[in-house]
């Protein structure tokens, strides 16, 4: 248990580092970029590889800078698109960053791939189907009927068949990126 407590104060710890600060900076600005380029699939399926800018930050940096990201990102988002924001669908925003800070920090690559398959189907079916929808069919954005719930169970599965592979490839090719970029400034720097 204390392990997992040393996980967040870690990770808060980093928010004290300027190449935190600026990675993050930059990755929320990708994820503000990635969440406008959707690809629809019908009338209620679409393809948005957003996450993957918090995915990262998540394995970066842990699940506070993650969580702070994810919450800035839908902030943002919602301002640069003139919808008024969701204080629920926010707090799901952080939760997302939290599931990547906690499966993804300090993984190795061997780890790290089923670690963001499993972060990827818990953000899928916990978070996006049960909370997202449960809050969407209480604000009245959507009908609370099984049909509509049915189609949403088909359209998480069928995102989920297509990012967990993704996810699980790109993120350990981010990782030996960031870590030889790391490498060659810290080698610059001195």
């Amino acid at each position: 248990m204390k392990s997992f407590f040393n996980l967040f104060t870690n990770s808060a710890k980093e928010l004290k580092s300027v190449r935190c600060l600026a990675t993050t900076g930059i990755l929320i600005a990708l994820f503000i970029v990635l969440d406008t380029f959707s690809i629809k699939i019908g009338a209620f399926a679409k393809i948005n590889f957003a996450f993957t800018a918090l995915s990262v930050v998540g394995m970066l940096f842990g699940p506070v800078p993650a969580m702070l990201a994810a919450v800035a990102g839908d902030l943002i988002g919602c301002v640069l698109s003139g919808q008024a924001p969701l204080p629920l669908l926010t707090v799901t925003a952080a939760l997302e960053g939290l599931v990547f800070g906690i499966f993804l920090y300090k993984k190795e690559k061997g780890k790290l791939a089923v670690m963001a398959v499993v972060a990827r189907l818990i953000d899928s079916f916990v978070i996006n189907l049960l909370l997202n929808t449960w809050i969407l069919m209480s604000a009245g954005f959507m009908s609370q009927t099984g049909a509509q719930f049915v189609t949403r169970i088909i359209k998480i599965s069928i995102e989920a068949l297509i990012y967990c592979p993704f996810l699980a490839a790109i993120l350990p090719a981010v990782l030996i990126l960031y870590n030889k970029a790391s490498a060659g400034f810290a080698k610059k720097a001195s």
